[in-house]
């Protein structure tokens, strides 16, 4: 295997590393909501970060990767938009089933696309073109949009897959050569800050108790912790660690037109999670769309070998 990636081509690499980051993702995803009921998104996102951000340091100092950033503008850009796009993302995942978060945060290829060609003038060709447009396609037939359980909270993960896409695009654009724990590390203490700043307004300024029974997740501050929390918080910042550590090396060296389409591989896992742990299948829409997004990822495959 690592004679294989050794051997391949950039965009290959960058599709095994996404394609795995992910899978570990969706396993991860769906253990937040062992700890969702304990506490809010902004203590949530603190108490993470403080143990990944540990296991950085750690791995850092063993491997002799550096902490100190080469070009703080860029990534001091490409951390806002990654942070914007996962505070919404983690905000509604108590509101709706995993894979339809994750369908609506995974529209980033089609934004990836439309930044890459109108902002940077890359061409991307019919086939790229198609294929996110597949994928796009099977996405929506996940999340049911127009249905009587589509609300407003359906348009956050959507908006933070455009977020996502632009932080995508600057690592690859600007700091392909950065250290990735570098770029690690930045994202992991701008979340785990704003976590804080998030759970202290709350706690200072409480909203009303219909919000608050609305989306606890979302409006609650400092909650008291119970001692299993560390135990699953802990899990999931050692699968947050190996997950980023591969995703952010993947857009590194690959393209990101042709790299982000992999990560619809998300919902595969998020989807096979969600019924391994809390018994969520999908229905005929939810499969067709699956298959849609598996169709996409083997255009875009094919394109990448015609290039």
């Amino acid at each position: 295997m690592v004679s294989w990636l050794a051997k391949t081509s950039p965009e290959n690499r960058g599709a095994f590393l996404l394609v795995l980051g992910v899978a570990i993702f969706g396993f991860a995803d769906n253990l937040t909501l062992m700890v969702s009921d304990q506490v809010g998104v902004g203590q949530f996102h603190f108490s993470r970060s403080i143990i990944t951000l540990a296991l950085v340091v750690i791995f850092s100092r063993i491997f002799g990767y550096s902490l100190r950033p080469k070009l703080w503008r860029p990534l001091l850009a490409r951390t806002g938009f990654i942070v914007f796009a996962m505070l919404l993302y983690f905000s509604v995942i108590p509101m709706m089933p995993i894979a339809q978060a994750g369908a609506g945060l995974f529209t980033s290829p089609i934004f990836v696309l439309l930044f890459s060609s109108f902002l940077f003038k890359e061409k991307i060709g019919w086939r790229r073109t198609f294929a996110v447009f597949i994928g796009t396609l099977g996405v929506f037939l996940i999340i049911k949009p127009g249905l009587g359980g589509f609300s407003i909270y359906h348009l956050l993960p959507i908006l933070s897959g455009a977020s996502y896409a632009l932080g995508s695009i600057i690592t690859y654009r600007y700091l392909s050569n950065e250290s990735p724990m570098a770029i690690l590390f930045s994202f992991l203490l701008a979340i785990g800050l704003c976590g804080a700043l998030v759970s202290s307004t709350f706690t200072i300024y409480p909203v009303s108790n219909a919000f608050q029974q609305k989306a606890p997740f979302l409006f609650s501050g400092w909650r008291p912790l119970e001692a299993n929390f560390w135990m699953w918080i802990t899990i999931i910042a050692i699968c947050t660690f190996l997950a980023l550590s591969l995703m952010t090396k993947a857009y590194q060296i690959a393209k990101t037109s042709y790299a982000a389409i992999y990560e619809y591989a998300y919902l595969l896992s998020a989807g096979i999670f969600s019924w391994v742990f809390w018994s969520v299948t999908p229905n005929i829409m939810g499969f067709l769309g699956i298959m849609l997004i598996v169709i996409a990822g083997i255009v875009i495959a094919l394109a990448q070998q015609d290039t």
